[in-house]
């Protein structure tokens, strides 16, 4: 009998910690969709990056692929009004994908474009990162690149006829990788 009482308390105590092990999960990944750090012990997690072309439509619609494992469009319509680029004309650009946030470049933009999605929606924030010089200057032959080391790394801008450009982590363009 008393064997028998130990063995229904555990049976009635697995779904109780079935539940807070489903708890502990769901709160860890709030966390980690909150850009919070998760309580508890922690691993080293290096985002890598990843460049690849992007051809923007003349309706300014952009697919990555049909079949996954990249799949997903963009409405950069908004970018390329802000870019004043003729309208009706597909445009080669590049997208790059680093710590979280697309960054995207093209030949004729004046600035290279940041993409922060929200988490858990269709919806993203966009911002110009300005890295000409002077209203009427357009990148030309830009390359987007990832620079520094796997403890400090940021993207590399290169254009034609003017010195590269590195925007940090935070989003912030500097003229050194800090």
């Amino acid at each position: 009998m008393h064997r028998a009482g130990r063995d229904n308390r555990r049976r009635n105590a697995t779904p109780g910690i079935v539940l807070l092990a489903g708890a502990l999960v769901c709160t860890l990944l709030a966390c980690a969709t909150a850009n919070a750090p998760a309580p508890g012990p922690s691993l080293t997690y290096e985002m890598q990056t990843l460049r690849m072309p992007l051809k923007i439509e003349s309706d300014g619609m952009a697919s990555f692929a049909g079949l996954p494992p990249l799949t997903g469009r963009l409405d950069l319509s908004p970018i390329l009004a802000a870019e004043k680029m003729p309208p009706g004309q597909p445009v080669a650009s590049q997208v790059m994908l680093h710590y979280g946030r697309l960054y995207l470049a093209a030949d004729g933009f004046r600035s290279v474009w940041e993409i922060t999605p929200f988490p858990g929606t269709s919806n993203a924030a966009y911002r110009p990162i300005a890295i000409g010089h002077g209203p009427s200057n357009r990148l030309k032959d830009v390359r987007l690149s990832r620079y520094g080391s796997s403890k400090a790394s940021c993207l590399r801008v290169d254009r034609a006829g003017a010195r590269p450009v590195f925007i940090t982590p935070n989003g912030e363009a500097r003229d050194e990788c800090p």
